[in-house]
């Protein structure tokens, strides 16, 4: 385990943590137009990019190097870090999702309840066990 893998996954969990708490700020929040549903997808979006940065770097400092989101998921949840898989995958596979929001509006409100309703518990979770482990 190299120091400098250690230092730099605390350092971008910091960042997470930050795009974190900004989310989570506006979790219960009435958004009145597409413009404020639109940037509270975009803290979403800035904090899933943070955790999956996190997820990296804290498998690099581990020495568990892997490839792509969906292998950093599966490592973390052998380790009890990532608590529902199913939950990540589906996360990873609707990132795209946003881009295609401004010619449906079912699509940003549905987008709004999932994150509302099953990411953001799934992404607390992952902040919580890398807080207990920092």
């Amino acid at each position: 385990m190299n120091n400098d893998d250690e230092i730099r996954w605390r350092q971008i969990f910091e960042n997470y943590e930050k795009a974190f708490n900004e989310l989570i700020k506006h979790k219960n929040s009435v958004f009145d137009s597409k413009l404020e549903k639109a940037g509270y997808i975009h803290y979403f979006e800035i904090t899933l990019h943070f955790a999956e940065k996190v997820m990296f770097a804290y498998l690099d400092a581990k020495g568990k190097s892997v490839e792509t989101p969906r292998q950093a998921v599966r490592e973390l949840a052998k380790l009890g870090i990532v608590q529902n898989q199913q939950i990540w995958f589906k996360i990873q596979n609707r990132r795209n999702l946003s881009l295609y929001i401004h010619k449906n509006e079912k699509l940003f409100d549905e987008l709004l309840t999932n994150i509302n309703n099953s990411y953001v518990q799934e992404l607390t979770l992952f902040w919580e066990a890398l807080n207990e482990i920092r």
